[in-house]
Formats: structure tokens, sequence, C-alpha cells
């Protein structure tokens, strides 16, 4: 991709500091994304636009598909601006309904099948949700006398609408859709963007890839992620595959196998998801990655030495693409390339993409000069429409101000920044509580108060830890009320997994008598050692659990046990105590599966790792089941080698 020259020296320094924050000027094709993606499938309707497992969907059978739905879903109230979420697993339906909600003239709103129902039935409610496209499976998770759309029960009522074309106004200027991400209050907060500003990101991203009808991408995101939104649509508007894969799961070994099996040119998702897929299959098999041209990383800063091994290897032929930008301002504000040459760290945030104005400003709201840290904000096109129901929020964060020398709206981002003397933005954190985990922005007071709602503890404080680097995780740090009896890091963990996504439950709790204090009351966070620290001078334990250790176990048993305490980091952990009940989350367990296979040299799927949770029912699994203890090699290959078949054999729906 290219980039703006740096400002000559003896320009002066705020019109040098205000060029460096103005992206190109660029007029946008299109400005409503389905109008694109429906040109593209008059261009080409014979062409297969989308893949999951053994089916695939031509451009023409897509957009029929979209049609029918798109007219089904009006039939049910629909009308253009409504809100519509989707509750679906990633596949192929998940993409017809995305399509169909926006055809008909709503904005929709993604939900993850794996949120607990009490978040789930939050946000419906404070989105003022019209309608919720849905399958059977799912139907529990909806609240009872919500209205739902279940696309495989109403299948043939679907089926027997048109498939032509919708007459519907779209309107540049209203919402695409809204995202909703973790809340300072303790409640989840809606963020929407608009469809230029979505349009203008989108266009960006063809340009700055250079993406053509040849390129694949595979989705390894979560659907709820802003990140993930951009990768639907844009191989389906340059006419390319989008593929996705089979099931909700992470697992390295199996999106390595699809990399190889689909020929895929970019994906897309976290430095924390793709880490695991370079340093696993990646690293025993580089060839698996041959097919990668892009790797577009986001969400949190990246570390580049768990990048090179790869990028140096002679089969890797792809670039890092860094993005960063807010789930307010449409995902990307400010991107950077580079390659195994220009790998040092820290990673820089880059320049601003096209359309996009950022300033960083000081504490006074003056341009703060090179290699002066300042506070982010952010205009032009990529500007969202704001928080559902927040009016005091977005008087906050939202701010008409004459930086670029007329009035226009800035979101205030929270983030400290510092131009480079090159005129490069450089990350420096967050000023505030809110940090990022794995690229899930994460408000550490919704934490902290869902901890505070449970009658037995009278103090909670969350802290985002990095004690070993690269190796970031929530810890909890809670005081019981007097007489309190909490009940212990199990009963915790249920409390907080009933309201919020597990990313968010802590990997660890310490429990303290009392909090050290700042000279102006507050908690004093820099005063809370790291959990091992704590339990190592005898702090206070007032009722988690500690499992002492077992005798007489198995030789597999002795492997996990040591397996589970290095990933986990605990002394003692019980045999029949669930993975997630003592700090465990599906990042890790990934972990646990590459260790299986260093150690053991066996290649468990992760589905097979969440169904045995723990280590007396996993080892039982391991030493019963002959197949599995394949090499991990030979395994891999062979899941490549039917992959590619079914890549080859794809099999076309009847529109």
């Amino acid at each position: 991709m290219t980039h703006m020259a740096p400002i000559a020296a003896e320009v002066p320094e705020r019109a040098r500091l205000l060029a460096w924050g103005e992206g190109p000027h660029r007029a946008l094709a299109w400005t409503h994304v389905v109008e694109a993606i429906e040109a593209q499938a008059a261009r080409t309707p014979d062409r297969r636009a989308a893949v999951c497992g053994d089916t695939a969907l031509d451009y023409a059978t897509l957009d029929a598909r979209c049609n029918r739905l798109a007219r089904h879903l009006q039939a049910r109230g629909v009308r253009p601006g409504d809100r519509v979420a989707l509750c679906l697993p990633r596949g192929l339906d998940l993409v017809v309904a995305l399509l169909a909600v926006l055809k008909a003239g709503g904005v929709y709103l993604p939900l993850d099948t794996r949120h607990p129902a009490a978040r789930i039935a939050f946000i419906l409610d404070d989105a003022k949700v019209a309608l919720t496209v849905t399958a059977t499976p799912f139907r529990h998770l909806m609240p009872a006398g919500r209205p739902v759309c279940l696309v495989d029960a109403e299948a043939p009522a679907i089926a027997a609408c048109d498939a032509a074309p919708l007459p519907v106004a779209r309107d540049p200027d209203a919402p695409i859709y809204v995202i909703y991400t973790s809340g300072s209050t303790g409640e989840p907060k809606g963020a929407a963007a608009y469809h230029r500003g979505f349009a203008n990101l989108v266009q960006w991203y063809l340009e700055a890839m250079a993406v053509t009808a040849a390129d694949r991408v595979l989705i390894i995101g979560a659907f709820t992620f802003d990140a993930s939104q951009k990768n639907l649509f844009a191989p389906l508007v340059a006419g390319g595959e989008l593929h996705l894969p089979v099931g909700d799961a992470f697992d390295p070994e199996a999106l390595a196998a699809a990399i190889a099996a689909g020929g895929i040119t970019w994906v897309n998702g976290t430095p924390s998801n793709f880490y695991p897929i370079v340093e696993g299959p990646g690293a025993r098999r580089p060839a698996l990655l041959r097919s990668l041209r892009w790797v577009v990383l986001g969400g949190e800063p990246i570390t580049p030495q768990r990048l090179l091994g790869w990028l140096r290897d002679p089969d890797c032929g792809a670039r890092i693409l860094n993005t960063y930008g807010p789930t307010e301002c449409t995902d990307i504000c400010a991107a950077w390339a580079f390659g195994a040459g220009d790998a040092e760290p820290p990673i820089p945030l880059g320049r601003p993409i096209d359309n996009v104005r950022i300033a960083v400003l000081d504490e006074h709201g003056g341009l703060a000069g090179a290699d002066e840290a300042g506070e982010l904000w952010i205009g032009g096109a990529g500007v969202g429409a704001g928080y559902l129901n927040r009016d005091a929020l977005n008087a906050r964060h939202f701010v008409e101000l004459p930086v670029f020398g007329q009035v226009e709206r800035l979101y205030r981002t929270g983030d400290r920044v510092r131009w480079r003397a090159d005129g490069v933005l450089e990350f420096l954190g967050r000023i505030d509580h809110q940090v990022k985990l794995r690229g899930f922005r994460v408000e550490l007071g919704e934490i902290e108060a869902a901890l505070k709602a449970v009658p037995a503890i009278r103090e909670a404080v969350v802290l985002l830890r990095e004690d070993t680097p690269g190796d970031q995780r929530l810890v909890a740090y809670v005081a019981a009320a007097p007489d309190g009896v909490p009940g212990g890091e199990a009963a915790l963990r249920r409390h907080l997994a009933e309201r919020m996504p597990d990313y968010m439950v802590p990997a660890a709790f310490v429990w303290r008598d009392s909090f050290a204090l700042t000279p102006n009351g507050k908690v004093d966070r820099r005063m809370l050692p790291p959990p091992e620290a704590a339990r190592a001078s005898g702090a206070p334990d007032t009722g988690v659990p500690t499992a002492p250790p077992i005798a007489g176990m198995n030789a597999t048993e002795q492997a996990l046990m040591g397996i589970w305490q290095t990933v986990l980091k605990r002394d003692a952990i019980g045999l029949d105590e669930n993975f997630f009940d003592v700090g465990g989350t599906s990042l890790s367990m990934v972990e646990v599966q590459a260790a299986l296979g260093r150690r053991l040299g066996r290649l468990i799927p992760v589905v097979a790792l969440f169904a045995h949770p723990t280590i007396r029912r996993l080892a039982r699994a391991l030493d019963g089941d002959a197949g599995s203890a394949e090499p991990a090699r030979g395994r891999a290959a062979r899941q490549v080698e039917a992959l590619r078949r079914l890549a080859g054999t794809g099999r076309k729906a009847t529109p």
C-alpha cells in the first residue's frame, strides 16, 4: 500500500501536524455496499461467491437467496431503519441473512450464539430490535415474547418468495450496523456505523491490498467483532471468494489446513488469533500458509518477534497490515504495512486512510507536537452515528471542534498516541481503564460492577496484567463484605459467565482484606501484586478452593496436569475441576492443544478438548482413543487433503 510522503521540515509546525493527520481525498465509486455486490453478481453470476465446508454458493444463487429472505423479512414487518439482530453461527445462512437485512432496508446487529442469554436479552431490549433472525438450535437464547425469524423452520415460506431485486431506497447516510462493546457502567453499549463510512472503508481496503477477483478471504474472527464486517463484504464486492470455517470453535490446525486447501490469499484477525496459527501448524509446515499474500491484524499491539520466524521463511510471501480504529469510527482510521525486513518494534499505527482525519491533542485541546504524547481524536468519513440511548456518553465522546479549520464532529478515543518525527502515528496506551484483550475491547468497570453486584463482595478491582511478555490476562482483586461468604472462585466465575462473554471472565482471582489507596483516595492499582506473588506471600484466601496434589495419577493424567498448570499458571488443579472454572479460556484451550502436540505428539481437535473439560475425562478419552495417537504431522496432512477435496468439489445450491 502507498503512504503519504513526509512533509518537508520547513513547513510550519501546525501545518505539518494537520497534513500528517489528513488522509488522501478520494471520491467513492459507490455508497451502499449492497449495490456494489448486486452489480458484481450481475457481472459474474456463475462465479463462486461464498464457501463453507462442502457447500458453495455462486453469485447468482447468493443474490437470489438474499432477495427471497429480504422479502420474507419485509413480510414479517421489517421496515427501512429497523434494527434486525442476527443470532446465527458462522456459515452461509449468516451471510445470506446479513445481506438480506440490508436489502430489506434494515440495520443489522450481530449476536454471538455463545454469549449468555442474559446479555443477549439486554442487547435486544436496549437496541429496540424489531426482529431477530436465528435458527431453532438457538431459539432458547431468545427472551420469551420477542419476535424471531427461524431460518430453518421458515425455509419453505422463504423459498416461496420472489428472487427478483427489491425496489428499496438506499440512503448512504443511514446506519448499516450496530456493534455492541463492553461498557464502563456495567452494561454493554451499542455503536452504529453509517453506510457511507463503511463504503469508504471497503473501497480503501480493496485498493490498499490490490484485491482482485482471484482473491479468497477466510473469516477467522467472531462475527460480532467490528473488524470482521469488512471481510464479509470486501471479497464479494471484488468478485472474489468468501470462505467461512465450519463451526465457531477457534482451531489453529483446522484454520491452517483451510488456508492451504482453499488457496486463501488474505485473512484478518487479532494478533492473538494469528500467533497460534504461525507458531503451531505454520511453524511445523510453513507451506500450509504459502498462499497468503496479506495478513490484516488489528485490535491490539503486534509483537513482531512472534511473526518473524514465519515472515522470514522462504515459503512466506505475505505482508502484514497493522490496522487501527475504534468501533465508533467504522473499524479502521489508520494503517501500516510491513514485512520481515521492516518489522522493528514497536509497530506503528501508521497514517490515516482515505477521507479520514486524525488529530493528536494535548490536555489543553491544542495540537501536540511531534514526539509529544496526546489524545487521539478522529474525524472524517469513518465517524459513526454514536451510541444508542447514551446521550451523556455521546456528548463526552462526539464533540464538534474546529481543529481542521472548520467545525466538524470528532470522536474522542481515549487513546494516548504521538506523531513520530516522520509523520507516522504511534500508540502509547489508554488514558482510562478501557483495555484491549485479544482484540476485544473491555471496560474493566463492567467486570468490576458485575462483581460488586454479588452481595458478599465489598470491593472489586480488575486489571489487565502482562507479567510475562506477550501473556495478557485479566486478574480480579476482590474483598469480601463483612460476614460475606462469596462461595469461592468457581461461584464468581459462574456469576460472571451468566452475564458476559468468556473473554471478560478473569483468568485469576486474588482475595484481599483491603486495598492500598492513592493520596486522592482511589485504589492504587500499581500496588496490586501478580496472583502468584499474592499466593506466595500468604495473602488471605476467603473461599477460593485449592485442590491438593493428587497421588496415583497415571502417565496421561500427569502429563495433562503439567500442561494445565503451565497454561493456567496454577500450582494445584483437581482431576475433576472444569478447565473453564479454573481460569481457562477458548484461547488457552488452543495452548493446551499445542502443548499436547509438542509433548505427546498427538493432534487433538479443539472441539474434542471442549467436550472433555477435566483432566480425568480428557485422559480417559486420550487413553481410550487409539486413533488420536496418530502423529500430529500425519493428521495435519490428512486434514489438508480432505479440505482440498471439499474445496474442489463445492456443492452449488439451487436458487
